[in-house]
């Protein structure tokens, strides 16, 4: 499964491609909230390891990453946002049912035996045949030499990915000054 890392820049990437109309009226408050938003949901799915650590059992892959799970942790988070913040509540649904998204997808993609993705109905593990992510063993331990393989690709895959979004939200910039 990939790491928090590989997790929160996707956030990142999708908050920064994807339009955010207007989460505040100071331009530098709506960015940083907005990020911080797109990376903290795109990451929330992972916080099943937190009940694992005091019950000693295996909570993780398990309903926090099923679709329903990720529905309705949209549909509150974005009820909360949207009446504190005063917010579409359609808007706020449809950009944290993306971030979260982002998670189930990175996770189907990668090496291990799966997510429980249609969890409570169907109680297996789904997985893709193709592999994206080499995935990372905490079985044996947080900070284990084996995790720096998985690790260097996905800071290599992020670094990446913030190069093509900057280029492509510079060359949009330019096309629009053009015009």
């Amino acid at each position: 499964m990939p790491s928090p890392i590989a997790h929160s820049v996707a956030g990142y990437l999708l908050a920064k491609s994807l339009p955010a109309d207007r989460f505040s009226e100071n331009r530098i408050q709506k960015w940083s909230l907005y990020i911080f938003y797109a990376s903290l949901i795109a990451v929330v799915a992972d916080l099943d390891f937190i009940p694992q650590f005091v019950t000693g059992n295996a909570y993780h892959r398990g309903i926090t990453h099923s679709l329903v799970f990720a529905l309705g942790f949209s549909a509150i988070s974005a009820l909360i946002v949207s009446v504190w913040k005063k917010f579409s509540y359609i808007k706020i649904f449809t950009l944290t049912s993306i971030f979260y998204g982002s998670h189930l997808l990175l996770d189907y993609f990668s090496y291990g035996r799966g997510i429980k993705l249609f969890l409570p109905f169907v109680d297996r593990f789904f997985r893709s045949p193709i592999i994206l992510f080499p995935g990372l063993h905490y079985s044996r331990g947080l900070f284990h030499i084996s995790h720096l393989l998985p690790i260097g690709f996905e800071i290599a895959i992020s670094i990446l990915g913030i190069g093509v979004v900057w280029w492509w939200k510079k060359s949009k910039a330019r096309k629009n000054i053009e015009v």
